[in-house]
């Protein structure tokens, strides 16, 4: 594959410290496409085949296995440190909590915009992320994300202008309720929405076990 040219500035964080609830004991990104490929691995392929220039994945202190499994599969991006991991130790008290982990990382590298996605969206296409980045890299809106049902949906390209409304979410919340308040200040680009489909149900993880992906 060829290299893509990278968006200097723009960073990409990968929401990987949830407690898989509705699939527990299993942990979702964990389950197997029908190679044997863990969920977490093609999401981190398709971001790290992107145009962010760092990556970000924010884990749980009580899954190891998930850090196990990305440091066998992206060892050289881990050593230039394209790629990062972070342990969120108090994961549990909700999303928000690695949200604010991902902003704080992405202002202390200066990044001037911020993808953030979700670590159980594996179908999420490198050409989709790519045009949410740029979009978001060429135009000075609040954010970008792409159209679903009429709606703003996951992932979202955040302007470093909106870091500090995300840091004063609480609880287990997302940036939804931002998005809505930002108007006409975001960019709905259209989607196939057969890509944005998150795989946490134990139904949806049995359909994910049968599928298979190309690393062309």
């Amino acid at each position: 594959m060829v290299k893509p040219s990278i968006l200097q500035g723009t960073w990409a964080c990968v929401l990987c410290a949830g407690c898989s609830s509705r699939t527990a004991p299993a942990n979702k990104l964990l389950a197997p496409d029908a190679t044997g490929q863990p969920m977490l691995v093609q999401t981190l392929k398709n971001i790290l085949n992107s145009k962010a220039e760092t990556v970000l994945a924010l884990l749980p202190p009580e899954q190891p296995k998930l850090e196990t499994v990305i440091r066998a599969y992206f060892p050289h991006a881990l050593k230039t440190e394209r790629l990062q991991l972070q342990t969120v130790l108090n994961a549990h008290v909700g999303l928000s909590v690695s949200l604010h982990a991902g902003v704080r990382a992405a202002q202390a590298g200066k990044a001037q915009s911020l993808l953030m996605c979700l670590g159980d969206m594996p179908l999420v296409s490198t050409p989709l992320l790519n045009t949410l980045m740029e979009t978001q890299h060429n135009h000075t809106t609040a954010a970008t994300a792409p159209l679903r049902n009429g709606k703003a949906g996951n992932p979202v390209a955040w302007n470093a202008s909106q870091f500090s409304k995300l840091l004063q979410i609480k609880g287990d919340q997302g940036g939804r309720a931002i998005l809505r308040n930002l108007g006409a200040d975001i960019r709905l680009i259209p989607a196939n929405s057969d890509e944005l489909v998150d795989f946490d149900t134990p139904e949806r993880l049995e359909i994910y076990r049968q599928m298979t992906f190309s690393d062309g």
